[in-house]
């Protein structure tokens, strides 16, 4: 990471990659000036990409001024939580900056179902009764860290539609329990589609998510 000379307004931090712009951020409370400045350099790259993200799979719920605020809120977590980010040894730019906006949509996707949970009503549907119970996410279990990013890359190769439904079920789960029932209504309807279609996204990323994984452990 290159050394920053200067702070507030007056640091250019244009050429530094995402990773190093979150390394600012995690690094506040020493050079909050510098920090402040990586986060807006931050935003500048990646609120217009995430808008779109967020307003696919939440425009059926939030209007634009709520999907704005998303936005917003996810860039703000995502500077509180700068330290946690893992860029994987990444030095291509591109592939970086897939894997920070993939990690910037699955804060979007945790704040919006927590939205979602807070909703009224907590009638209980099955979203598909046949399938095994999914195993919760890594945050959830005492994985290892290596079988947390194994899992995590899986659910990255998924599909958005896939990645969407999957992380609901999981954000869920509980032995024995379903689905809120305004839950599937809302996701069914933010991805414009079917309860009945969604049991098939969830079997078939369920099946996607068990090969990824196979195909990397034997």
């Amino acid at each position: 990471m290159e050394s920053v000379q200067a702070a507030g307004a007056g640091v250019d931090l244009r050429q530094e990659t995402d990773e190093d712009l979150l390394i600012y951020m995690s690094m506040r409370a020493d050079d909050p000036s510098v920090a402040r400045a990586a986060w807006a350099e931050f935003f500048r790259r990646h609120a217009k990409y995430l808008y779109r993200r967020c307003r696919r799979f939440s425009k059926n719920v939030l209007d634009e001024a709520g999907t704005n605020d998303l936005v917003q809120e996810t860039l703000m977590r995502a500077y509180d939580r700068a330290g946690t980010f893992n860029g994987a040894g990444i030095k291509d730019t591109e592939r970086l900056e897939r894997r920070t906006r993939a990690w910037l949509g699955r804060i979007a996707l945790n704040i919006f179902r927590d939205m979602l949970r807070d909703r009224d009503g907590r009638r209980e549907v099955p979203l598909d009764e046949n399938d095994p119970a999914p195993e919760p996410e890594p945050r959830q279990t005492s994985l290892t860290s290596a079988r947390r990013q194994l899992i995590d890359e899986a659910i990255d190769s998924l599909s958005e539609r896939e990645q969407i439904v999957l992380r609901t079920v999981f954000q869920y789960y509980e032995p024995g329990k379903n689905l809120p029932g305004p839950v599937i209504e809302d996701l069914a309807n933010s991805l414009k589609t079917t309860s009945d279609n969604l049991r098939q996204i969830k079997s078939r990323a369920l099946r996607k998510l068990k090969q990824y994984i196979k195909s990397r452990t034997g």
